[in-house]
């Protein structure tokens, strides 16, 4: 095989980078791992080291290419996870900040004190009058624009209020703003290439999805930043230049992605109405609205799934609903000792027919979906004296069910449709229990695939159709593959949907907590 052509792929999560290679029949030959370090400096902050991250992911990509040579390599892939933000000299590369985490909780106040400001406000209003006035959906969207904690744009805010000296720099040209994807793309193309895609960019609260541009009025208008100091926004799909690091190299760099976006491409979610729900770290639910950006007034996020360099129908977008706690919760279960490991959360939980009354809302980061609030809390409502460890284990696992059908349900509210059938993926979805539950509330088709590793394999889809290995039709015909289908069952559903209606009770019972 030694004229076989390959597909490398770089998975950066909240706690591991991954390098996969695939060979031409879309199976993983080679993998390499390492653990990369979250750091929270303070109560509800998290962040990562720019060069740890840099190092991490150049050790491991060294590794595999160690052994599969770069000249083999067809193109390499970057998927991340979204919104994680730095900045860095433009000239030297040095970094002037930490990296901070989606998860991060710092900007919270600022988030609240923003949102209702009267600058806001007003901007909100001038919006709704532009939307009567034209008809424009991208106004519509504006006139209902919060800044969520999760956004890039809220944390610039907070860094250059202050930091006056580096928002100055930014507006001079001398620094870089970018998330994950952009920093690890300049450094590996030493400095070549500043740039991201479509579907990273805009989940920041700084693009428009409508006019397929860095916003100049929420920017430039609303928070007085420099354009200039955002990265070029390039195909999901396309060409971001090629790395000369690696012996053996240069290696194509053919595609960068947002997790989601990857996700829902490699469930082959690439049709209108097609729908994806990723359980890991936090549950994202994202559905294809095909070929026109979705203007939502329910807190849905309108986002850019995917662009094909050269496909002249242009992006697919999707809207999207997420809970960033899911698999966390999960992990923290485990921490406290209501069962072994979270692979034996299921059996601790089925030692008892329900939860005895108790409920879990795991809003250990923030809500989000049905109602965004950054001071809510985590927390057990409904435990009594003859509460077990097996009863808060349930719980927890019912939590998940529980966010899922609230995020489907703002879905439903919005657009007036249910999935007819949900495809699942992440490390959440190895439990059977969680994915039959979802199944019985929101009363449709659960298909959950062989391959675990939706995102790194849409991904690797991604930078094939840019190097020209496989088209996107090839891709669906070839690579569907159903492990299980979880079908709905109407007698459990009526349980679980009384136990909903109680748990949404015990969510707004931990509403504006901090």
């Amino acid at each position: 095989m030694t004229d076989a052509k390959y597909i490398a792929v770089l998975d950066v999560g909240s706690s591991s980078a991954r390098v996969h290679i695939y060979n031409e029949e879309a199976t993983i030959i080679l993998s390499k791992s390492a653990k990369v370090t979250a750091l929270h400096p303070e109560p509800l902050q998290t962040e990562y080291d720019p060069e740890d991250l840099w190092k991490v992911c150049k050790g491991i990509l060294e590794e595999a290419f160690a052994e599969v040579a770069p000249s083999r390599i067809r193109g390499l892939g970057i998927t991340v996870m979204r919104n994680s933000v730095t900045a860095w000299e433009r000239d030297s590369g040095k970094p002037l900040m930490p990296i901070i985490s989606w998860q991060d909780r710092r900007a919270g106040k600022d988030c609240t004190i923003w949102n209702r400001s009267l600058r806001m406000r007003a901007f909100r209003a001038a919006c709704w009058a532009l939307y009567k006035l034209t008809g424009r959906a991208k106004f519509l969207a504006a006139s209902v624009l919060q800044f969520k904690i999760g956004m890039p744009v809220i944390q610039l805010v907070k860094l250059f209020a202050e930091n006056p000296a580096l928002l100055e720099r930014a507006r001079r040209g001398e620094i870089c703003v970018g998330c994950n994807e952009s920093w690890l793309l300049w450094r590996l193309t030493e400095g070549r290439t500043f740039a991201t895609d479509y579907s990273c960019a805009s989940t920041t609260g700084m693009y428009d999805p409508f006019g397929l541009e860095w916003s100049p009025i929420v920017v430039s208008a609303l928070l007085h930043m420099p354009l200039r100091m955002l990265p070029e926004v390039r195909p999901t799909a396309g060409q971001f230049g090629h790395t000369d690091l690696f012996p053996g190299g240069p290696v194509d760099i053919t595609s960068i992605s947002g997790d989601q976006s990857a996700a829902t491409f490699g469930e082959l979610c690439h049709q209108p109405d097609q729908v994806k729900v990723t359980l890991g770290t936090g549950t994202f639910l994202d559905w294809n609205t095909g070929k026109e950006p979705y203007a939502s007034m329910k807190g849905l996020y309108p986002v850019i799934g995917w662009v094909l360099d050269g496909d002249q129908s242009g992006p697919t977008y999707m809207i999207e609903g997420s809970h960033a706690d899911t698999g966390n919760t999960l992990d923290w279960g485990c921490a406290m000792g209501f069962y072994p490991s979270v692979s034996e959360a299921e059996s601790a939980a089925l030692t008892v027919a329900d939860s005895g009354g108790v409920f879990f809302v795991p809003c250990f980061t923030w809500s989000a979906v049905p109602v965004f609030d950054p001071a809510a809390c985590a927390g057990f409502l409904g435990v009594n004296l003859g509460t077990s460890r097996e009863h808060m284990a349930r719980a927890l696992l019912e939590a998940v069910i529980f966010q899922t059908k609230a995020i489907a349900e703002a879905f439903r509210l919005e657009t007036g449709k249910k999935p007819a059938v949900l495809r699942c993926n992440g490390g959440v979805s190895a439990s059977d229990f969680i994915m039959q539950g979802i199944a019985d509330l929101l009363d449709c088709d659960v298909v959950r695939g062989s391959n675990r590793e939706a995102t790194s394999l849409g991904c690797a889809f991604l930078t094939a159709i840019a190097a020209g290995l496989w088209s996107q039709a090839e891709i669906g015909q070839r690579f569907d593959s159903i492990e299980r289908r979880f079908q709905p069952r109407p007698e459990a559903a009526q349980r679980l949907a009384r136990d909903y209606e109680k748990w949404k009770v015990a969510v707004q019972r931990c509403y504006s907590w901090y």
